[in-house]
């Protein structure tokens, strides 16, 4: 007796039937012999079924370990499905179709839970949560996700990264129980309102890697302009053989050229954190500052701008500090300084010092965004260099399927360290 895949009413065995099905062995062919009965049902869901082990599914001409092999070079190694082809056969001498790795897949799916898959992420959320967009083509996928639980929450494909998708988007992840404390999110326009309409009491932290940044291309462009102001001209060369003092004088406008052009080619140095500096850097750097009072006062700034945003430090001594910067003459006499100091007004400097209310050992996750990033970084890498995905369901499958072998991996992680 076994029971109907449809009702589970049992039915009676009919015969008993053998077939032969590959499995894995290294260079090897491997053969499972499988024994299994055809029954006759006794439910009007079908005539008749049979039963098939665990490990294999009905019909199959390979079993499950073959499967899970093409999934992880998929999703761990993320080859395509030509290079899957190809070390399959390489290692298993196993010739798949593309259309059993594209099964695989969906196989994969299938087996993918997204109820369980909520509710262990909202079981391990944190409070804080990361939301940011990743464009891909003519399509836009909203991710969020948990940085201090270190999970994926929840993906959406919309056609346009717009108030309105955002607002859906959001307010499903209210649905669906997420109530966060903190709300991490860059200085796009279209989480402020929408953040205070779904999650009023939640405090709204700005990504300081993503301020930084813009504050960072002001400065170098500030450098640029100090490049331009110290490299002289060409010397035009005039009849006849030059004299000794033309001579002299190209010879020095030749060094302020090769100063300069060092400058723009080490002009990162300007906006390097201090801490981040190699040794073997410093005397670059000081020689860099000695072309220029201008570059004393940039590199000055981006001192104070870290000083600012260090993690270890309390929010009256951040905002002493953000007082002094204000009130620098020296920096509101430079231009590109001064409209940098608009970006740092007083409401941006609320929402990006949040971080300092969270517990010293979490700040690191809490200030930025990066978490949600990396996870773009990840989507935006497979689809430009692997796998080129043009339809709406090859996108929402493989996004899924990384987010269950994120989950994956992290157990096993887990069960190593214990």
């Amino acid at each position: 007796m076994a029971p109907c895949p449809t009702c589970g009413k049992l039915g009676r065995r009919d015969r008993i039937r053998i077939r032969l099905v590959r499995s894995l062995a290294f260079q090897q062919e491997l053969w499972r012999e499988v024994h299994y009965g055809e029954y006759v049902a006794k439910c009007n869901c079908c005539k008749s079924f049979r039963t098939h082990p665990e490990d294999v599914e009905s019909k199959a001409k390979y079993d499950n370990q073959v499967r899970q092999a093409v999934l992880d070079r998929i999703l761990v190694d993320k080859l395509n499905a030509t290079t899957v082809q190809q070390s399959m056969k390489r290692d298993f001498l196993l010739e798949l179709s593309t259309g059993f790795i594209y099964d695989c897949l969906e196989y994969a799916i299938r087996k993918f839970d997204g109820a369980e898959f909520r509710a262990k992420v909202l079981s391990e959320f944190s409070g804080t949560l990361c939301v940011d967009e990743i464009h891909l083509g003519h399509r836009v996928v909203l991710l969020a996700s948990d940085p201090i639980a270190d999970n994926p929450i929840a993906c959406a494909l919309v056609s346009s990264n717009d108030g309105a998708h955002m607002r859906r988007f959001l307010q499903n992840l209210k649905n669906h129980g997420f109530s966060p404390k903190t709300v991490v999110t860059d200085r796009s326009s279209l989480y402020p309102k929408t953040i205070a309409e779904f999650w009023s009491e939640a405090k709204h932290q700005l990504c300081v890697f993503h301020v930084i940044s813009e504050v960072n291309d002001r400065v170098l462009n500030a450098v640029r302009e100090v490049r331009r102001a110290i490299k002289p001209k060409r010397i035009q060369k005039g009849r006849g053989r030059p004299s000794k003092r033309h001579r002299a004088r190209t010879k020095k406008l030749k060094m302020q050229r090769d100063q300069a052009d060092r400058l723009f080619r080490r002009r990162h140095l300007i906006v390097t954190k201090r801490s981040n500096i190699k040794s073997e850097d410093l005397s670059t750097l000081e020689e860099l500052l000695s072309l220029s009072p201008t570059l004393k006062t940039l590199r000055a700034f981006v001192d104070d701008l870290h000083e600012l945003f260090a993690l270890r430090r309390s929010k009256t001594q951040a905002w002493r500090i953000w007082k002094r910067i204000r009130r620098n003459r020296t920096y509101l006499s430079n231009e590109h300084l001064r409209k940098t100091l608009d970006v740092l007004d007083k409401d941006n400097m609320t929402k990006l010092l949040t971080y300092l209310d969270s517990a010293p050992s979490t700040r690191s996750k809490v200030r930025t965004n990066n978490h949600v990033e990396r996870c773009n970084r990840v989507i935006r890498y497979l689809e430009k260099v692997r796998y080129k995905w043009r339809r709406r369901r090859t996108i929402v499958r493989h996004i899924l399927l990384q987010f269950a072998n994120w989950m994956k991996r992290k157990q096993n992680n887990a069960k190593l360290a214990a």
